[in-house]
C-alpha cells in the first residue's frame, strides 16, 4: 500500500525542525539520541517520531538552509554526513520553539497524575501589548484559557515557565501554582484528551 502524502502548509516544515532542534536543545541531546551537533538523517528520524512525517531529504535541507540563513543554525560537513550545530542556545526563536516541543512532548509521552499547573499574571495596562503577546504566546505553545489571564497545562512545566519568563517581555508578571482541583474539570480534560 503506498503511503499517504502529507502536504504541508508553506513554512510549517521549517517550525517542525525548530521545534525538533528545540527539543534536542532542552533534553540535552536529540530525542532518539542524545547527540549535538544532529545530523539532518537525526533531525529526519525526529520529524517521523514526533510529528508522523516522512520528509525528503533535500526539503529538510532547504529548510536547514533558511535557518542558517537567519544566523539560527550553522551547517557543517563532516566525514560526509551534514551536520546542525546551533548557533546561539538563548536565540528567542530557539526558545520559543524549545518550549513548545517540549510541551507536545510531554503531552504525547506522559500520563496525568490528575494536578493542575496554573499559570497567572497581571500585565498593567499600560503594557496591554505585551499582555496579549503573552496571552497569544500560551495558547500557542499548548496551554488552556481558563480564564483572561489564567492558563492550565495538565503535565509538570515550571521549567518551561522559567523559560517563558527569559523569552516573553512581560512574563515577569507570571505566577506558577500547582493544583489539585479545579471548577470545570470535565472541560479541561476533554480539551487535553485525559
Amino acid at each position: 500500500m503506498k503511503e499517504k502524502e502529507i502536504k504541508l502548509k508553506r513554512g510549517q516544515l521549517y517550525w517542525y525542525i525548530l521545534e525538533v532542534i528545540g527539543l534536542t536543545i532542552i533534553s540535552g541531546g536529540n530525542p532518539l539520541r542524545p547527540i549535538i551537533p544532529i545530523a539532518i538523517k537525526e533531525i529526519i528520524d525526529s520529524l517521523k517520531k514526533i510529528k508522523n512525517l516522512n520528509i525528503e531529504e533535500s526539503k529538510v535541507k532547504n529548510s536547514l538552509e533558511k535557518l542558517e540563513e537567519k544566523e539560527i543554525i550553522d551547517l557543517e560537513e563532516k566525514d560526509g554526513k551534514l551536520l546542525v550545530r546551533i548557533k546561539d542556545r538563548n536565540n528567542l526563536t530557539i526558545l520559543k520553539y524549545s518550549t513548545k516541543a517540549l510541551l507536545d512532548y510531554k503531552r504525547k509521552i506522559k500520563h496525568w497524575n490528575k494536578k493542575w499547573f496554573l499559570v497567572f499574571f497581571d500585565v498593567p495596562e499600560i503594557q496591554r501589548n505585551k499582555r496579549n503577546y503573552l496571552r497569544r504566546f500560551l495558547l500557542q505553545i499548548g496551554f488552556y484559557k481558563y480564564q483572561q489571564s489564567i492558563y492550565i497545562f495538565p503535565y509538570e512545566c515550571e521549567k518551561e515557565i522559567k523559560l517563558i519568563k527569559k523569552i516573553v517581555e512581560g512574563a515577569k508578571y507570571i505566577k506558577y501554582i500547582v493544583a489539585e482541583k479545579i471548577e470545570d474539570e470535565s472541560m479541561i480534560k476533554k480539551y487535553f484528551k485525559l
